[in-house]
């Protein structure tokens, strides 16, 4: 994405006058204390002017009782940034940005946008030439989810296939400052070049949520107010107040300006953005999306309000794990947690679906291996009801993972769901469950898991499990 040699005059108009003095390196506070990781990716000439943007940001953090961790231009490379922001609670990014809609490409090149200007090296300063010195590391990179056919910059300068991702802490808030496209503008250099209209803009602030919020980020803060340290002070000193009131506490907030909407990829989640102007300088005085918010607005950074649990935010199954909640089915992997993507044992299914149809107790033992198992009167009460036959004579397999095919059989036998004539999956043949697999699909509660197949072997989710059961009984 070109970097414009006259887009440093119209990007000084995003910074204010005010500069610090370079902090001192911050030491922890304590082991509970929560972890700010500060990005400052290469700018050119604005690199010391976003780099007392990020002092700025750490002295707030200090004074909130945080720890800071730093990753500066020209020390801001893919390995020094992964390294930072692991086990962080905010993470703050001051650099270039680089979004979908723009005008550079009519495909959404996700290995390169919705991510971090970096460095390439530490050796070239805060050189900030996209086809030299700075990498983006975009969506893909994240994510872990590179591959061998996204390009050599990628794979040298952003982790390659090897990458897993980044690991901030569960519940992350994620702020962007002084990005392009992250709040929803673009690079408007001429005053004849086209406003963006409200659709682009929404598009740029879900584009660039996403990726965060599929790694459970609770909030998206974008900004171009040069209000970041702000915005780090209350998302620390009010950690119960929900992302709606701190971002309505914005300097850059209007709420007549406000547009709403479901954001199209994170169940549970909302895009807002607004147009608004901001002097004369900015854009030459045309209002522009200059501030964004992704995510709950009534989840809390302390996890709190909104989503029964701190990491379902990006789940693609959240509306069924809230489901089963709320239906009493499940109370989660811990208190805050659901674990969505863990796999379901034979005992955790005996125990969903033993509440979910309020079985009766049992009136003996049906097996000896479940002896002193969390779930022992669940899988006793499936036994009796003629749900659950065991993996053997006298034996449940309590800790085996259920397989799909064992879920569409435990479940097809608990509603008593009809037969049906049609075989509507090609893997299954000869699967002593292929009949209930049919009664499954036939019942509209499964698909497959691509067309035509229904993966019978597979290993059943806690999140998918919320999913069949939701279809199952609502």
């Amino acid at each position: 994405m070109p970097i414009r040699a006259r887009a440093l005059t119209l990007l000084i108009a995003l910074i204010t006058a005010t500069t610090v003095s370079v902090a001192v390196p911050v030491a922890p506070v304590s082991a509970a204390a929560p972890k700010v990781a500060i990005i400052v990716g290469p700018v050119g000439s604005l690199s010391d002017t976003y780099r007392s943007f990020g002092n700025q940001v750490a002295n707030a953090a200090t004074a909130a009782g945080a720890t800071v961790v730093k990753a500066y231009s020209p020390n801001a490379t893919w390995a020094n940034v992964k390294a930072a922001v692991d086990g962080a609670n905010i993470i703050v990014y001051f650099g270039h940005g680089n979004g979908f809609p723009s005008p550079y490409s009519s495909t959404e090149n996700i290995d390169r946008v919705n991510g971090w200007g970096l460095n390439r090296t530490t050796s070239n300063g805060d050189g900030d030439a996209w086809t030299s010195t700075l990498a983006y590391c975009g969506e893909r990179v994240l994510l872990g989810n590179l591959t061998s056919a996204d390009d050599s910059v990628r794979q040298n300068y952003c982790g390659g296939t090897a990458n897993d991702g980044i690991t901030p802490a569960p519940g992350f808030t994620m702020i962007y400052a002084q990005a392009h496209y992250a709040p929803g503008f673009g690079e408007r250099y001429l005053e004849s070049d086209p406003l963006p209209t409200l659709t682009e803009g929404q598009q740029r602030v879900r584009n660039y949520s996403y990726p965060v919020l599929r790694l459970g980020a609770r909030g998206y803060i974008a900004t171009a107010y040069g209000d970041a340290e702000d915005i780090v002070r209350r998302v620390l000193t009010q950690p119960s107040a929900t992302y709606g009131d701190i971002f309505r506490q914005g300097e850059g907030y209007a709420s007549a300006a406000l547009k709403v909407m479901a954001h199209p990829d994170i169940a549970g989640a909302e895009v807002w953005v607004q147009k608004t102007a901001q002097g004369s300088s900015m854009h030459f005085g045309d209002p522009d999306y200059w501030y964004a918010f992704a995510g709950d607005p009534t989840q809390t950074p302390d996890g709190t309000g909104g989503a029964p649990f701190n990491d379902i935010a990006g789940s693609s199954f959240y509306e069924h794990i809230v489901w089963l909640v709320e239906e009493g089915i499940s109370t989660g992997c811990s208190a805050t947690s659901f674990c969505p993507r863990a796999t379901v044992t034979r005992a955790q299914m005996a125990s969903f679906i033993s509440r979910a149809l309020d079985l009766p107790a049992a009136t003996q033992d049906y097996f000896t291996d479940d002896d002193g198992v969390t779930g022992e009167s669940a899988i006793n009460r499936l036994a009796e009801a003629g749900i659950a036959q065991g993996c053997g004579a006298d034996v449940y397999c309590p800790t085996a993972p259920v397989a799909r095919a064992q879920m569409a059989s435990f479940i097809s036998r608990a509603l008593d769901l009809p037969a049906n004539a049609t075989n509507f999956f090609t893997d299954d043949e000869g699967s002593i469950h292929e009949p209930d697999i049919n009664r499954f699909a036939g019942a509209g509660i499964t698909s497959g898991c691509v067309a035509g197949l229904f993966c019978p072997s597979q290993t059943v989710t806690r999140e998918q499990m919320a999913a069949f059961l939701h279809r199952a009984l609502d």
